[in-house]
């Protein structure tokens, strides 16, 4: 059982109205005993890193199971998202007017949070999905804010031994510090992704992953059916409905860049995977998450999505796609619209490495190109992807012509 995503700062005043969770695993699990938690990362004289300041318990759900997709989708009252699978198990929130409510009375969906704001909180947290194996004594659930429970009590960055994490089978984590003010958080996750790296690197337990995106995360959720806990298996992204960048408006949120406007001189996209600006990120709810194959380099623009779409094939045609952006992005701006696959925001040599590894069958005869000179063993491929001659022998650094 995985955490699939989780929308926790949706923009334009939308915590009340616009956050979810979705959960992912064998269709028709049960979940009693179930629980999915948030713990504190901010460290201040208010805020206490590891206590549990919010929690989701799924065994109380009217529906306590797993769709037959897989899928459990929870969504706060009010909320309009649409085009949910019927296979899923879908659920919002109906005993209040907005947002998750806290405790029984307010909230369907299994909802307590520190001080009953009935919201995510946008600073950033350690979500862990787990059941509790230890009975009603060891469940992270508390029904008065006073006796939450806190699991880093010397707060030394680390989950301590003696508490109800004994008791508990941890299914999947993920860490997150959001906001640039907040990269000092305390994360205790498997991996962790920040906004920034405070001096002396991450708060992060030895042996966790610590992810600097540079810049402000809002949504977290696995790249297309990921299980892993590295930083290639999650997506950390920032989420915009901006019609600069396609969107019509809420709930039709896209990845989020500076500047909007497709196509924009300097387009830096919020996007730890490297998804072209005005992807439809939360157009999957109930289904797989965004994906894109490695070494798909030629997406289509749809004009009536209003998104770039990639064809899922890898081909002669992604080559020409990355001889076209080839040194473009300057460690900041290419994303895999321009055959950034590497992720490092430039079309360089790894890209080639990367379709050279995922190429396929192809028929079709390409134009000539100017080519970068790539290695000798690349620049063959590359040439009978392109529909160099075969009896022509391709000299070192050649070029397709």
């Amino acid at each position: 059982m995985w955490i699939n995503e989780i929308y926790f700062d949706p923009p334009g005043g939308g915590d009340f109205v616009l956050e979810y969770v979705e959960l992912r695993g064998t269709p028709g699990a049960a979940l009693a005993n179930h629980y999915l938690i948030f713990l504190e990362n901010e460290q201040s004289t208010t805020a206490n890193p590891g206590l549990v300041e919010a929690v989701f318990d799924l065994g109380v759900l009217t529906t306590p199971q797993l769709g037959a997709n897989g899928y459990l989708l929870l969504r706060q009252a009010g909320n309009a998202y649409t085009g949910i699978p019927p296979q899923a198990t879908n659920l919002q929130n109906v005993n209040a007017a907005i947002a998750w409510g806290s405790g029984p009375v307010t909230s369907s969906v299994g909802f307590s949070d520190e001080g009953a704001n009935g919201v995510l909180e946008n600073s950033g947290f350690t979500a862990l999905l787990l059941r509790n194996d230890g009975g009603p004594s060891k469940a992270p659930f508390a029904p008065t804010a006073t006796s939450f429970l806190d699991l880093d009590a010397d707060n030394n960055g680390q989950l301590d031994a003696a508490s109800p994490l004994a008791s508990w089978f941890v299914y999947d984590s993920i860490g997150v510090n959001a906001e640039s003010s907040d990269i000092t958080g305390m994360l205790y996750g498997a991996v962790n992704f920040s906004a920034g790296t405070p001096a002396g690197g991450g708060f992060v337990p030895p042996g966790s992953i610590f992810v600097d995106v540079g810049f402000e995360i809002e949504w977290i959720g696995r790249w297309g059916d990921s299980t892993g806990s590295t930083a290639a298996d999650w997506h950390a992204a920032n989420l915009t409905d901006d019609s600069g960048s396609g969107s019509a408006g809420v709930p039709d949120f896209r990845q989020a860049g500076d500047p909007h406007g497709f196509e924009a001189a300097n387009q830096f996209v919020e996007t730890s995977q490297g998804l072209p600006y005005g992807t439809k990120v939360t157009a999957s709810l109930g289904g797989p998450n965004p994906f894109v194959k490695e070494g798909d380099y030629n997406p289509r623009f749809d004009a009536a999505t209003k998104q770039f779409v990639f064809d899922g094939r890898v081909d002669g045609a992604d080559l020409l796609a990355w001889q076209r952006w080839y040194g473009f992005g300057g460690g900041l701006y290419a994303t895999r619209e321009h055959a950034d696959g590497s992720l490092n925001r430039t079309v360089d040599d790894a890209d080639l490495a990367i379709w050279a590894t995922a190429f396929g069958s192809s028929s079709g005869q390409l134009a000539a190109q100017s080519v970068p000179e790539p290695s000798a063993g690349l620049a063959a491929l590359g040439c009978a992807a392109a529909g160099c001659g075969s009896r022509r022998r391709i000299p070192r650094g050649a070029r397709c012509r």
